[in-house]
């Protein structure tokens, strides 16, 4: 079986396991039971993060060590009319070509192809290499209390290739500080006389995507798309907002957004009108969409309870104020700071989650200066959690030995970034002192989303590439 075989072996295997961020057992399971059966020193702790040393082969004449590090978890997310427990049940991986795919839900290729990537290096008797520190990591998608709170003290090693990127043609050399936020808003009811009809309009065919990788791409977020709706029809009708709920996690970019609301029954048809002209309006203006639908439908009306009329006009006026989307760029036109509304439920107080990203200090410090006006406005009650970013050394010989490795197999120049998303470097760099740091990993497109897929043809010319690192660095 040949090394390219090997890495997908390994991943098709892990790809059964179930492994949503925070219920990581059963993958570090399988790690655990891997190093046992290779005969490799491993360590795993109480949040299970998992540690795999495997001495330098034979030939290698260094005694530095080199890190290999990748993440367990992976973002789970499904199409609409598909039924999947991410708890219990593992993915349907198969082949299209010269794709890997999974049907129905997203394919965990972030960070899964890393982590098969790195259990067929372990796995190997015929790779030349140093000391290997393999690092799997868990929670990366969510918290990151997997790099937050891992004991790395007894490590030797001062190289790390994380294996956590999306694009062959890149060296990503730096990544972006994170910021979650959690908004809360208090609710007011009331309720309304026979004269209001409860209306649902839906929003669904927006393309999402991985809120730091496609934050810059013209998709859209139907959240905010739905303020604006909703504005539209309160500057125009009488009208009370009953729920709203949008979005699955904060690092998603939302493919979809509902709400009830009660309107008179004497508006209806002016309603549906404007409802398809803005459907019309989101297709003509949104470029990247997989056919955007608004749809009304008239519900049955069991209780007449909504927000008042001050908690709807705070709700609608708060979506219109929350900035979303790319915040500031660079001279090239890569985002610096973007901020994505991520998720919205309101099934008791109103709750919004959304992330900030920033490679830049100054330019960060002035959304959140906007963020706390926003707060105080709107007497938002807030939570909110960091997350390092990694600032590359101005020289590294590692990253030029990497690019030199690059440019003599690749027979181009890779491109040097700093990346706007956020990856566990950060906490690394703040653990491991004089740490050097790349990021490398296969074309893989649309993470985060249903539509996930990594290129094998890709897959195979990064491993042959990481073994040269492993061989010459």
């Amino acid at each position: 079986m040949n090394n390219i075989q090997d890495v997908l072996k390994y991943f098709y295997e892990i790809s059964k396991i179930p492994r949503m961020s925070g219920h990581e057992e059963k993958i570090a399971d399988y790690i655990e039971n891997f190093a046992k059966k290779q005969k490799l020193e491993y360590r795993r702790d109480a949040y299970n993060n998992v540690i795999v040393i495997k001495e330098k082969s034979k030939e290698c004449k260094t005694n530095e060590s080199i890190i290999l590090q990748s993440h367990l978890d992976m973002v789970c997310e499904k199409e609409e009319n598909v039924e999947h427990d991410f708890l219990k049940e593992g993915l349907d991986v198969y082949v299209d070509g010269d794709y890997i795919k999974a049907r129905g839900t997203t394919l965990g290729a972030d960070n899964g192809i890393g982590v098969a990537i790195m259990l067929s290096i372990l796995a190997s008797d015929n790779i030349m290499h140093p000391r290997i520190e393999a690092i799997f990591t868990v929670q990366e998608e969510t918290t990151m209390e997997g790099a937050k709170n891992i004991d790395v003290d007894k490590l030797t090693g001062k190289k790390m290739i994380c294996l956590d990127n999306m694009n062959e043609e890149e060296l990503l050399i730096g990544c972006a500080d994170a910021k979650i936020y959690k908004y809360q808003m208090k609710r007011t009811e009331q309720s309304v006389d026979d004269k209001y009809s409860l209306l649902k309009l839906e929003l669904t065919g927006f393309v999402g995507g991985h809120s730091g990788e496609d934050i810059s791409k013209p998709r859209g977020n139907p959240i905010k798309e739905m303020g604006n709706i909703l504005e539209e029809l309160h500057n125009k009708y009488d009208i009370y907002l009953k729920s709203i709920a949008g979005g699955q996690k904060v690092n998603v970019i939302p493919r979809e957004c509902s709400t009830q609301i009660y309107a008179k029954n004497a508006d209806m048809e002016m309603i549906k009108q404007d409802i398809e002209k803005y459907e019309q309006d989101l297709n003509n203006r949104i470029i990247e969409n997989n056919n955007i639908k608004l749809t009304l439908e008239k519900l049955e009306n069991k209780q007449n309870s909504c927000y008042d009329k001050d908690t709807t006009e705070n709700i609608i006026n708060l979506l219109k104020d929350l900035p979303n989307g790319v915040n500031c760029k660079d001279e090239y036109g890569n985002p610096l700071v973007s901020l994505n509304v991520g998720k919205i439920e309101s099934s008791n107080d109103l709750q919004i989650l959304f992330s900030t990203r920033s490679n830049k200090e100054k330019e960060e410090k002035k959304l959140e200066d906007r963020l706390e006006q926003i707060k105080s406005k709107y007497n938002i009650t807030e939570e909110t959690s960091k997350l390092c970013g990694y600032e590359h050394k101005d020289k590294s010989k590692f990253v030029e030995k990497c690019k030199e490795i690059y440019i003599d197999f690749f027979k181009k120049k890779p491109k040097l970034v700093n990346m706007h998303i956020c990856l566990e470097a950060g906490f690394f760099g703040e653990k491991i002192p004089d740490l050097d740091f790349i990021a490398i990993a296969p074309n893989i497109y649309d993470a985060h989303s249903p539509n996930e897929r990594c290129s094998i043809s890709s897959l195979g010319r990064i491993y042959e590439y990481i073994l040269l690192i492993l061989k010459n660095c």
